[in-house]
């Protein structure tokens, strides 16, 4: 027992685990995004008609609104733009060679997987750089992939794709740059990198601003620490490390400094100094009336309509019970099942197995890092900066819903794909205190690691969009209709699925 137990350990640890985990990733995301119906819930029909839309346009500087383009709010000034931007130059590719709109969405949710598939491998950079063992960070990265929906959200154009990638390279560029701070020896190169890449990430999503934000206000204290009695020494040592530095790399710098700067400028700049908000509500930029075709801003204008006309507050319940209800639906949704518009947004509860896990590890995360929480950040500025980051973050976003839910009075903005960006940077300091409960434990920890994927295996991932969904879900293609459901056959008896819609008031939705 114990030499089976050294060899399923030294083989989880293997770079060839690392790869399978990968490859898994990606066979279950092009399952789903080859045969998932356009569009998929997570507004995949809008973030394709940006796309549309700024094919149409060489710079992604725009006058004013687009023609045919008020269902997508106010394009001119949405501060979240340069994925759409980006992805119009594939478009662009792709059309030449075909008009078939299925084909074009098809190669570009591929592009998608891509982003993930490459944020998978910077996540796993990440948790080695934080001293979690390759066993403990390649089953966490497999875990990851088994949320039902990394797969459903990967294979769908979603600007959240690219996100992921840029979300995980400035935690690393971070890492760097605070290697150098410690060491006395900070570079300007990683400064200004770290800083566009921050920039370009903010305009691809402004939700990324909080962890701009984060990082910023994390190395500006760790500065004050490591100079406090000399500060004028750190910036003499920025300036040495700009001055050995080659002409092409400075006029680089340079270049991307001026573009990333002047592109948020040009839409966030613009916004706060003329509408006083980075993200202005729609009816400031455009008419009610063209705001009304963009359907989000025409449900949220009803409900406050409403709202004030019944002389409401707004909110049915204070902080305490929308925190309640937020927890519960980020992690309903983080397991369930939807379908687009093709059949009215149909949901599915998570499969009891995997979800239940989720919890479990949750639960016991929370308690063994209360337990070690003095060991996890001694010495360890790399967990500490991850852990102020993602609490920032989540606070932010928390606000941002609550402030949501005051005006509409209606419990939305509560998708767990928003909380992707961050579960491994959370997940960092929970299998940092895994490792330390776990340290002198071989049997535990191959007793925890079979358990805990064999439970998210009852359904996690692929499984659960097959074992949820049925032909209604699948492109009207019947090769691709007749290998779903015989898939659909296969898996159906191994798997506990509990049932497809529930009635108590522990689910709260159908």
């Amino acid at each position: 027992m114990k030499e089976f137990s050294k060899r399923l350990l030294k083989f989880i640890s293997s770079p060839r685990f690392f790869v399978g985990v990968l490859v898994f990733f990606v066979f279950e995301s092009v399952w789903i995004g080859f045969s998932a119906a356009y569009p998929q819930a997570f507004d995949e029909n809008f973030h394709f008609g940006l796309i549309q839309v700024y094919s149409h346009h060489w710079l992604p500087f725009l006058s004013g609104q687009p023609p045919n383009a008020n269902a997508y709010g106010a394009v001119a000034r949405d501060p979240s733009y340069l994925y759409h931007y980006l992805m119009s130059f594939p478009y662009r590719v792709i059309e030449l060679f075909t008009h078939k709109e299925i084909r074009q969405i098809i190669v570009l949710r591929f592009i998608n997987i891509i982003f993930v598939f490459i944020a998978l491998i910077l996540f796993k950079k990440i948790l080695k750089r934080v001293g979690i063992s390759n066993a403990l960070a390649n089953t966490i990265i497999l875990l990851f992939a088994l949320i039902p929906i990394v797969p459903q959200l990967s294979a769908q154009i979603n600007y959240d794709n690219l996100l992921l990638p840029l979300v995980a390279w400035t935690a690393l560029l971070t890492f760097d740059l605070v290697d150098q701070i410690k060491k006395g020896t900070p570079s300007i190169k990683t400064l200004l990198t770290l800083f566009i890449v921050c920039v370009f990430a903010s305009l691809v999503k402004y939700a990324f601003l909080p962890i701009f934000l984060g990082y910023g206000l994390f190395l500006i204290i760790l500065v004050f620490r490591r100079y406090r009695h000399n500060l004028k020494s750190f910036f003499t040592q920025l300036w040495a490390s700009w001055v050995k530095r080659s002409l092409l790399v400075k006029s680089l710098l340079l270049v991307l400094l001026v573009i990333s700067l002047g592109m948020f400028m040009q839409r966030d700049g613009v916004n706060v100094i003329r509408y006083h908000s980075i993200a202005p509500n729609c009816s400031k930029v455009l008419t009610v009336g063209q705001c009304s075709s963009y359907s989000p801003w025409e449900f949220n204008y009803q409900q406050h309509q409403y709202i004030e006309h019944q002389k409401s507050s707004g909110v049915n319940g204070g902080p305490l019970y929308y925190a309640t209800q937020w927890i519960y639906w980020m992690w309903y949704r983080l397991f369930f099942a939807v379908n687009g518009p093709v059949s009215s947004f149909t949901n599915y509860p998570p499969l009891p197995l995997p979800s239940a896990a989720a919890i479990f590890l949750f639960v016991t995360g929370v308690i063994l890092f209360i337990k070690y929480r003095k060991k996890i950040f001694s010495n360890n500025d790399y967990l500490t900066m991850l852990f102020f980051v993602s609490i920032f973050y989540v606070l932010v976003l928390f606000i941002q819903g609550y402030a949501s839910y005051h005006y509409t009075d209606v419990l939305e903005n509560m998708n767990g794909r928003y909380l992707l960006p961050v579960i491994i940077l959370f997940v960092a300091v929970f299998g940092k205190a895994f490792s330390i409960w776990l340290k002198n434990s071989e049997k535990i920890k191959i007793v925890m690691v079979c358990v805990i994927l064999a439970l998210f295996l009852q359904g996690g991932g692929l499984l659960t969009f097959l074992s949820r969904s049925d032909d209604t879900w699948d492109v009207q293609n019947k090769t691709v209709q007749k290998v779903n459901d015989e898939a659909r056959k296969l898996t159906g008896p191994i798997l506990i699925k509990g049932q497809k819609q529930y009635y108590t008031s522990y689910w709260f939705f159908n």
